[in-house]
């Protein structure tokens, strides 16, 4: 039986899973499995040694023998039989030492080091088995090249001419792209040095698989084999890093921006009942949970931080008229939007209420900017985490790729939307001056302002009604790195002064739902305390609440 690589790969990924699964009852099935069939295996293997060899020592009647003689003598083949019987030596030896007893301990603490053990030992037949076949193989390799000598060349031939357009192609992609991007240009030169490598080393290969191709009656198939095998691979190398590393020079022409547009809190309450009555024929009683119900926040905030064990009472008195007692006052009841005997037995004289669970869900609208092309997304769901740690960047881009970088490169502080994408100014006489793909710095009434071009004119849409001037910029660049900007005067994001004088986020549901904090924004008093709402991070609250009370 022969082995491959993929074959160690996908058994000890299925060894490792059955390990996880199998618990502390001994070493995985798997591996067990694998250890009985090794000694099998090296009997096998022995034996396909000896028949192997046994072959070899009758080539000379083999009708090619005169043909791959030579290459016997020159690459030493009758050696490979050496290797494969010390390879299989060492397998044995691996087994003997260590990979039996091990298995004899069949302790599941070991797993980890068995598998390693199998893996050396599949490793060593695998060797063992390879050398064993080799002069089998090489002799069919070297007849099939002889036999299509020339259309391995001409295939060779279009590779490596192919080669040298992507090359050609690449540097020329990759010389305009650090014209127009200055500050890539040195990662950008270490980019086509990189694939200049691989195409000198195809050409190598080229050139050698062409001199013995030439030489006609001498040719070395061998030499010429092993060229077009080793063209081949660097073929495939110089197309894949050519692809890749075209991919990110095209990530240079790419702008990307991701404003948080809006965000909002859904809350939810869930309400449990369990009810029952006095007979012996009434059983163990019921118990039930109302579907969630969605409140605002106020109320959100009520019931989750509520400590009663039972926020209402039912009892049906002789005269059969119900009575629903509350422990809670009666506009918080009211909020829930219950019929409280919804779902209940008629035959139940008793109930007891509680809040079972509250919890809430979490939502993000963006506006993603690609090039000089605006998309409005929908509501997402995002993570709760998330949502908090972003809660304070309402209006601000929380992703910015300008051109000229890579995506790796990307900003993911957040900060007021194309603030990353004003030029850097040149000061001339006192005046910021500079453009870039974006915008240019202009005078306007004494002071320098940014001005973007018609078609990126939608960053400042989303900022607000002024334009970024030379001391927004001067305060940016000054930041701290790697956290988030909310401008020089904090006048950007959820709790900034600016931010609502834009009717996007004014008139958006965040706004909508937090009034109040939009006035403290508006107004200038908010910013300094960053003060966050009550129910920030209430998350899921299951109370483990239920029935107290003269309950069955």
């Amino acid at each position: 039986m022969k082995y491959n690589k993929n074959h160690f790969i996908g058994f000890f990924f299925i060894v490792f899973l059955t390990a996880f699964l199998s618990g502390c009852s001994g070493l995985p099935d798997l591996l067990m499995h694998e250890f009985k069939l090794m000694p099998k295996r090296m009997t096998d293997n022995e034996a396909l040694i000896k028949t192997q060899k046994e072959a070899f020592d009758n080539l000379p009647s083999h009708s090619e023998w005169k043909f791959f003689n030579p290459y016997l003598e020159s690459e030493k083949w009758l050696d490979k039989f050496n290797v494969a019987k010390d390879e299989l030596s060492k397998a044995k030896k691996l087994y003997d030492t260590q990979i039996e007893p091990m298995a004899d301990r069949n302790e599941p603490e070991e797993t980890q080091a068995f598998t390693q053990l199998v893996d050396q030992f599949n490793k060593h037949m695998y060797a063992s088995n390879g050398a064993a076949h080799y002069a089998e193989k090489r002799i069919d390799f070297l007849v099939t090249t002889r036999n299509t000598a020339d259309e391995k060349y001409k295939k060779a031939s279009l590779q490596y001419e192919n080669n040298l357009s992507l090359q050609r192609l690449f540097t020329s992609k990759a010389n305009a792209a650090a014209k127009k991007y200055p500050n890539k240009k040195d990662d950008l030169a270490k980019r086509v040095t990189g694939l200049d490598t691989l195409v000198k080393e195809s050409s190598d290969y080229y050139s050698t698989l062409k001199t013995e191709y030439n030489k006609n009656t001498s040719t070395n198939y061998a030499h010429f084999g092993d060229a077009v095998v080793a063209l081949k691979k660097s073929t495939q190398k110089i197309a894949k890093y050519e692809d890749e590393n075209s991919h990110k020079v095209d990530e240079l022409y790419r702008s990307y921006v991701k404003v948080l547009a809006d965000q909002r809190v859904d809350y939810y309450v869930v309400i449990g009942r369990a009810t029952w009555c006095e007979g012996d024929y009434c059983g163990s009683g019921d118990e039930a949970r109302f579907p969630a119900v969605k409140v605002d926040a106020k109320i959100f905030e009520y019931f989750d931080t509520l400590t009663l064990s039972s926020i209402a009472k039912y009892r049906r008195s002789w005269g059969g008229s119900d009575q629903f007692t509350l422990k809670i006052p009666q506009d918080k009841w009211n909020a829930l939007r219950l019929n409280y005997k919804s779902g209940k037995s008629r035959s139940h004289d008793y109930g007891d209420y509680w809040v079972d669970s509250t919890y809430t869900k979490t939502y993000h609208k963006y506006i993603e900017i690609v090039n000089d092309k605006m998309t409005e997304k929908d509501w997402q769901p995002v993570n709760e985490d998330f949502f908090w740690k972003r809660y304070e960047n309402l209006g601000m881009a929380i992703v910015t790729k300008p051109y000229g970088y890579y995506e790796e490169d990307s900003l993911k502080e957040a900060q007021p939307v194309g603030m990353a994408t004003v030029a850097k100014p040149v000061i001339r006489n006192g005046v910021a001056t500079g453009s870039n793909q974006y915008g240019e710095w202009r005078r306007s009434n004494g002071h320098s302002v940014w001005y973007y071009y018609g078609m990126y004119r939608l960053f400042g849409a989303l900022v607000g009604p002024s334009r970024y001037s030379y001391n927004d910029w001067n305060s940016y660049s000054g930041r701290k790195r790697g956290s988030a900007y909310y401008g020089r005067n904090n006048q950007y994001g959820t709790y900034g002064s600016s931010t609502y004088s834009n009717t996007r986020y004014r008139n958006g549901s965040f706004a909508t739902r937090n009034p109040g904090e939009v006035r403290s924004a508006t107004s200038g008093k908010s910013r300094s305390s960053r003060s966050n709402p009550s129910v920030r991070g209430a998350g899921s609250s299951s109370r483990s609440r239920g029935p107290s009370g003269g309950g069955k």
